[in-house]
């Protein structure tokens, strides 16, 4: 927990331990600058967001900072700002579908020109802007597994219908043996 004093106040320590909680809750994020959109634009994004099972929340660079410095999850990657992220940012957290979230706000910025994607974290790694575009065309989690599901199903399909067609193909031999003995 982090001591309160002269230099801190309270509010900003308690919005440090919440920023805390939430990159340990969801600790993968991309950072994104939302200056020049409206209230209802940001809305847009935010329901969109929130179908993807992830938020966003306007922060403080300096705060935003300091709970990452200070957060389990991520003291072993250190992360810093450079000149690139000064301004307004807005954390966008996720758990594991960032890739899927990742997509939303590309979509997003096609339709928006002044949102911009500033960086990410991804299971460890830091991205910065190209990452995360990059990462924005990986399949999400769901479809991985049913494309994995799909790669272990088919070589059992194709053995069925083997199996299928040699039995078939013996049904057929054994009827034709049967019909040439007059039985």
């Amino acid at each position: 927990m982090i001591q309160a004093t002269k230099k801190m106040q309270p509010e900003k320590v308690s919005a440090i331990e919440v920023l805390k909680k939430e990159l340990e809750a969801k600790p993968n994020f991309l950072l994104v600058n939302y200056s020049g959109l409206n209230v209802q634009t940001m809305e847009e994004l935010r329901k969109e967001l929130r179908k993807s099972g992830s938020k966003m929340k306007v922060i403080k660079n300096n705060l935003f900072l300091r709970a990452l410095k200070e957060s389990g999850v991520h003291s072993s990657h250190p992360i810093e700002f450079g000149n690139e992220y000064f301004g307004p940012l807005a954390v966008i957290f996720s758990d594991e579908n960032l890739p899927q979230i990742a997509k939303v706000c590309k979509d997003f910025k096609k339709k928006n020109e002044k949102f911009e994607l500033k960086a990410g974290y991804f299971s460890g790694e830091v991205l910065d802007s190209k990452g995360v575009e990059s990462i924005a065309g990986l399949p999400s989690k769901e479809e991985l597994l049913s494309m994995i599901a799909r790669g272990l199903n088919t070589p059992a399909t194709q053995i069925a219908s083997g199996i299928n067609q040699i039995m078939a193909s013996l049904a057929r031999a054994i009827q034709l043996v049967a019909e040439k003995n007059g039985k």
